[in-house]
């Protein structure tokens, strides 16, 4: 099961199998979701380099782009 199936889940135990290279998909924010679905144990296997870089990386947020979305026409930017 992928982090993302895993969410609204809650599990006895959770391993995270993070990839063998850095990718920015490994986030504080999916990181804490996988770690959050355990009741009682996690394990993560991986580079722990690799797990300190992706709790130190947070997801980009783009809340300008729903805006311009819910109002079509008005950001000059073309949409609508």
């Amino acid at each position: 099961m992928t982090v993302h199936q895993a969410q609204g889940s809650e599990l006895d135990s959770v391993a995270l199998v993070l990839p063998r290279r850095e990718i920015a998909l490994v986030t504080r924010e999916l990181l804490y979701t996988a770690v959050s679905r355990s009741r009682r144990s996690v394990v993560i296997v991986g580079d722990e380099q690799l797990l300190a870089r992706g709790v130190a990386r947070e997801m980009a947020r783009f809340p300008r782009v729903a805006d311009r979305l819910a109002r079509p026409g008005r950001g000059g930017d073309g949409i609508g």
